[in-house]
């Protein structure tokens, strides 16, 4: 698949700014997840088990391999393998933005930030920057309508984990998740729904992107 040409004004941008770009929200979001670390354990009683518990931090960490692994070789997604990789990783970035833009942020849930430079950062700039990248520059590879089923494994694993885990350290990463909460086992399946359907929708319009061209040679 011919990749999309990210143009500023007339200018073209070059594979050199692209990789620039990639590189500097890797750095972005390493520098803040350590920090959220180190600080949470020295000021809070976050363990680094808990801390790779929160879905935030574990789809964080793999935007940032993902972007380091582009900033280095821009044309790693032309493998299908790899381009599956970084669409599983642009859904789960897109999710954990919107959940905690619609549920988390306007409720003021704790989910073990301390500084708002890690909030905005992990939150905002990374969703935001990772999803314009899917849309700027597609994956090189043709993608089958498996992946998106294949996308929805790792929230369906990260979900069982939760639920298990909790029930054994009575501890859950976020409110939605806790059956002790403001509501059951019934309410954490509706809100686990609600969060796959989410995650469905996101991972079939980032397949349809991708496809886009694809599709619009074949119809003319």
């Amino acid at each position: 698949m011919r990749a999309v040409t990210l143009v500023i004004g007339s200018t073209p941008m070059s594979e050199t700014v692209l990789r620039s770009i990639r590189l500097a929200l890797a750095s972005l979001i390493l520098t803040a997840l350590i920090a959220q670390l180190v600080i949470g354990m020295i000021d809070n009683d976050l363990t680094v088990v808990r801390f790779f518990s929160f879905f935030t931090v574990l789809s964080n960490t793999m935007a940032m391999v993902v972007l380091a692994v582009l900033a280095v070789r821009t044309d790693a997604d032309s493998g299908v393998k790899f381009a599956t990789i970084r669409g599983a990783v642009t859904s789960y970035r897109a999710v954990t933005g919107l959940v905690w833009a619609v549920v988390l942020a306007p409720n003021y849930v704790d989910v073990a930030v301390p500084e708002p430079w890690i909030d905005l950062s992990i939150h905002v700039v990374a969703p935001l920057l990772m999803v314009a990248d899917w849309l700027v520059n597609p994956p090189r590879a043709e993608l089958g309508p498996r992946v998106v089923a294949l996308w929805l494994v790792f929230p369906a694993v990260y979900l069982v984990y939760s639920l298990v885990r909790g029930a054994v350290v009575d501890w859950y990463p976020y409110p939605f998740l806790d059956p002790g909460g403001d509501g059951d086992y019934f309410g954490v399946a509706i809100g686990g729904l609600l969060v796959a359907v989410v995650c469905l929708g996101f991972s079939y319009l980032f397949y349809w992107w991708a496809r886009r061209d694809d599709e619009v040679a074949n119809a003319s």
